[in-house]
């Protein structure tokens, strides 16, 4: 099947993208990525944080001193940044501005995707988007629908007292996360760890799901879903500052530097040489990359 993964510029997206795409080898791919912010983002100071330990940090700082090290001669990382991702799996990964631009459109069509699959994705498929690949767009939503729809579900249901945190895998229509539901998968709430974390894991457990989605398409079985119910729906958009100084209050915390440290560690290739350290040009070891992570996050926490 020819299948575009639309996700997200981020830490997230990409640990989500290190899972999914080795499932995927056998089929066409390309990875488009969003790389949309909201000037609340900036203006709330727990938002400008969290933007900067998901993408500021690990995507604009740590991942392009990665990709200068000599991938050919270093034993691969854990996890893979995007650039990574795009030399381990020969496939096409690039930044789109938006997605529903008739240059973009036009792509697409040229594309002739059987089936789109989205996480993360700050863009909203319009009609014309939505009409083009043959199969629909399938797309993981960090909540349960229709309850929690909408921005930072998960912290939504820490707030109103969840237990268990919920990802749900839905198809897109003309709505914003409106559409047919296909599965609803939980897990139980951390509280002793980071919320970031616990939210990376929710979207990797709908890629079970997906995988079985695309092989009820390609045997003519797709699956429907089912409708919403709209009566219960709740949409929200960024939290405000009050919000956020209430979620502070919670006792979970967003992010915790060694988890946040431990996390980045894993993008880290193995081998470096330690009796390298020192030397002109040479790379850090992997204690030398641990120690400047840690002080790193002990210095933003």
């Amino acid at each position: 099947m020819r299948i575009v993964v639309c996700a997200k510029r981020d830490l997230l997206s990409c640990h989500f993208l290190n899972q999914l795409l080795p499932l995927l080898q056998g089929h066409e791919l390309q990875v488009w990525l969003a790389d949309k912010t909201r000037p609340q983002e900036h203006a709330v100071a727990a938002l400008a944080e969290i933007a900067f330990i998901e993408r500021t940090l690990p995507v604009d700082l740590l991942f392009p001193l990665l990709d200068t090290l000599p991938a050919a001669t270093l034993p691969p990382a854990e996890q893979a940044t995007f650039h990574g991702l795009s030399r381990r799996y020969g496939i096409q990964v690039e930044t789109v501005a938006d997605v529903n631009s008739p240059a973009m459109l036009q792509r697409l069509r040229q594309l002739q995707p059987d089936l789109l699959i989205s996480a993360r994705f700050s863009h909203i498929f319009k009609a014309a988007a939505l009409a083009i690949p043959c199969h629909g767009i399938v797309n993981v939503h960090p909540g349960e629908l229709p309850r929690y729809a909408g921005l930072f579900a998960p912290m939504r249901m820490l707030l109103e007292g969840a237990t268990e945190l919920a990802c749900t895998v839905h198809w897109i229509d003309e709505g914003i996360d409106t559409g047919p539901i296909v599965a609803v998968h939980r897990q139980p709430l951390q509280r002793q760890h980071g919320l970031v974390g616990q939210i990376n894991q929710l979207y990797c457990l709908a890629i079970p799901t997906l995988l079985e989605q695309i092989e009820a398409l390609a045997s003519g079985q797709p699956t429907a879903g089912r409708p919403q119910d709209a009566s219960t729906r709740c949409y929200r958009s960024l939290p405000g500052a009050d919000e956020m100084a209430q979620f502070a209050a919670s006792g979970v915390a967003y992010w915790k530097p060694d988890e946040y440290r431990d996390w980045l560690l894993r993008f880290i290739p193995g081998g470096l040489s330690a009796d390298a350290a020192g030397k002109p040009g040479a790379m850090p070891n992997p204690e030398e990359w641990q120690h400047w992570l840690q002080s790193l996050t002990a210095h933003c926490s």
